[in-house]
């Protein structure tokens, strides 16, 4: 047999080790003790340890353009970033609606409300964002208010922002129901426009307070787009004075 034929039956790592070790690795007298270090190349010793089809990879990847190295690294960070942002998506979307489902449960038996009720209410919201019906839930259950009685609410802004609030329902069971209340009265300003008061005025007495809590709101500024304030705006500037006093009063 051949000696370069005995060489090949031997494995790879056998024949680089073998190699390694008939190399010379003698230092010169003139080199420093910090260079002691054995002259070989590690790049060429980890070629020879890797599997043809990975030594070719290596090789492939080592002599490409720097620029498309630049390009493929860039590559793989964004994918990186997007495989991490859709896991934390999934997770954050998991929560909440383990949070909503348990505040359903919570405010259903708070209410005395079936919840299979309450939360077919919830599912047919399918526009409001699910961070607005977890907060309008926990509105409800806080100050123990029911949402299919109209007594919290969402509305929807110009801006597409949601919001869940206490409707003028919400505000006077609060209101009726507090032990400090003491009694309401509206005043409104002597100038109009076209019939319509320029402010509202709401005071809001208390038992354990020697002055009312007033608030004025102007209708220029708080009147809607919406059907019911062109409607009964009057009406409409009475609601949104009482809630504003309301929620000074007695949040």
């Amino acid at each position: 047999m051949k000696p370069h034929q005995a060489t090949k039956k031997l494995g790879k790592r056998t024949y680089t080790l073998k190699e390694i070790a008939q190399r010379n690795f003698e230092i010169t007298p003139a080199e420093s003790v910090r260079d002691k270090a054995p002259r070989f190349n590690l790049a060429n010793i980890q070629e020879d340890l890797l599997d043809d089809d990975k030594s070719i990879e290596v090789r492939q990847n080592t002599n490409c353009n720097p620029e498309e190295k630049l390009q493929t690294t860039s590559l793989a960070l964004e994918q990186s970033k997007l495989n991490t942002s859709t896991t934390n998506l999934d997770g954050s979307i998991e929560l909440i609606n383990h949070l909503i489902a348990k505040e359903i449960t919570q405010t259903s038996k708070q209410l005395d409300l079936e919840e299979r009720e309450l939360q077919a209410w919830i599912d047919l919201q399918v526009m409001v964002p699910k961070q607005t019906l977890l907060a309008l839930l926990r509105l409800a259950r806080t100050h123990h208010l029911d949402p299919l009685q109209e007594e919290v609410a969402l509305v929807l802004y110009e801006d597409t922002h949601w919001q869940a609030y206490i409707t003028v329902e919400g505000y006077s069971k609060l209101l009726n129901r507090h032990p400090a209340f003491d009694g309401i009265t509206f005043t409104q300003s002597e100038e109009a426009n076209n019939s319509i008061p320029r402010w509202m005025e709401c005071a809001i007495y208390r038992k354990d307070r020697s002055k009312p809590i007033i608030v004025r709101e102007y209708f220029e500024e708080v009147k809607g787009e919406q059907a019911i304030w062109q409607k009964m705006p009057r009406r409409m500037l009475r609601h949104r004075v009482m809630q504003q006093c309301a929620r000074l009063a007695i949040s």
